[in-house]
């Protein structure tokens, strides 16, 4: 069997040039890499019928190579993202949706603990409400990640597991669509995720994440459920801060529960009194200290266990809300700010790393680390923790070269 390692030394990183000589390179070199995948499916178990009818048919798609390798100048600001996430279009169409599937949703509620409106709004962020959820073979789209994209060995890991769904759910390999990256259906789920969590709620033998939506609905609640979705509690609440904040308590690490964080300055956005004033909760702030603030509980963590994006948990926390006539975000988001390229992102993360605070990955994204390591930074400096990257914040670095 062709180690992976040894094949990677042998065939050069895959370019897009519109080559004979390229494409017959890639053709020899992907041919030989099916051979070596099909030995290592037959060794974690699937059977030679489904590995023949599903991996030789399969050729490159350069489109999805080309996602792959495609690198956004810009930042997108969550302001952005979120506009887009719950605009008053998608409002009105999932409060519509929410009363037109009400008698299941609120089994599933019941059954999983999962709030009907939570669901509704993965299903929305995740497919448009099951509108747009890719069209891409899942099968052909992770063999060519697997074979040369930028994380192989979890496209691999992703590819085999797609093969065991073939075999125990006995769908046809162009049954598995979704997008570029391998994620199906209107949960989108990675293959892995649907062996752990798919459900089949409607009983008629498969889980199918594609066309039933009691599936859909069952798979996205047990997902959360199995993730730790705590029934019956909310995910958190805008807040005020006081002017004397103690800003070393910014930290998603830090927990308090609502009570303490009251005692300390910190309210309500609305000046209603918190509900639960024994939950834990840690602050949330998102885009600095003159945007909005919110106090997070256990759950939206659990929402980030779905999609690990920060952005991603408040589109699907808010938008939750919204569906059932709840409160938008009261202050105002910093839209005067310009937006930080990916490579004035990496400035700011070297100089983190060099200033000995680990911001992760030095890969032009604003994660949980690089946040973390500005806001020890900001501390140091004398400025207020709020961990948030911007243009002044790059300038202040610079001039302290």
């Amino acid at each position: 069997m062709l180690l992976l390692s040894t094949f990677y030394a042998c065939f050069p990183p895959f370019a897009l040039a519109d080559t004979q000589s390229t494409a017959l390179e890639d053709d020899i070199g992907f041919s030989q890499w099916k051979e070596s995948f099909k030995q290592q499916a037959l060794d974690y178990g699937i059977r030679p019928a489904v590995i023949r009818q599903a991996i030789e048919p399969l050729s490159i798609d350069l489109k999805v190579l080309k996602f792959d390798s495609t690198q956004p100048e810009f930042t997108r600001s969550i302001w952005q993202y979120l506009d887009n996430a719950i605009s008053p279009k998608r409002i009105k169409l999932g409060q519509a949706l929410l009363q037109k599937h009400a008698d299941l949703l609120n089994r599933i509620e019941v059954q999983y603990g999962v709030q009907k409106e939570i669901i509704v709004a993965i299903w929305a962020m995740e497919s448009d409400f099951g509108r747009n959820y890719g069209h891409k073979n899942v099968l052909r789209s992770l063999a060519t990640l697997a074979y040369h994209g930028k994380r192989a060995e979890f496209a691999q890991k992703e590819l085999l597991a797609a093969l065991e769904i073939l075999q125990r759910q006995r769908f046809k390999p162009e049954s598995l669509i979704g997008s570029w990256a391998g994620a199906m259906g209107q949960p989108q789920f990675t293959p892995t995720s649907y062996l752990k969590h798919a459900v089949d709620y409607d009983r008629d033998g498969k889980k199918d994440i594609w066309t039933s939506l009691p599936d859909v609905f069952a798979s996205i609640a047990n997902f959360l459920s199995e993730s730790g979705w705590r029934k019956g509690q909310s995910w958190g609440v805008e807040v005020n801060i006081g002017k004397d904040f103690d800003w070393r308590l910014n930290s998603s690490a830090y927990q308090l529960r609502f009570i303490q964080w009251k005692n300390l300055g910190v309210n309500s956005i609305n000046g209603k009194p918190f509900k639960a004033i024994q939950r834990q909760a840690s602050l949330f702030i998102p885009a600095g200290r003159f945007g909005p603030v919110f106090l997070v509980t256990h759950n939206f963590d659990v929402i980030k266990a779905y999609n690990n994006s920060s952005s991603y948990a408040l589109a699907v926390a808010q938008l939750s809300r919204l569906l059932v006539g709840g409160e938008g975000i009261q202050r105002a988001w910093p839209r005067d700010e310009k937006a930080l390229t990916r490579d004035q992102i990496i400035e700011i993360q070297q100089a983190m790393l060099k200033a000995g605070h680990n911001p992760g990955k030095i890969d032009g994204k604003i994660g949980a680390n690089t946040r973390e390591a500005i806001r020890t930074w900001q501390l140091e400096q004398g400025l207020p923790g709020d961990g948030y990257a911007n243009l002044g914040l790059l300038e202040r670095i610079r001039k302290k070269k």
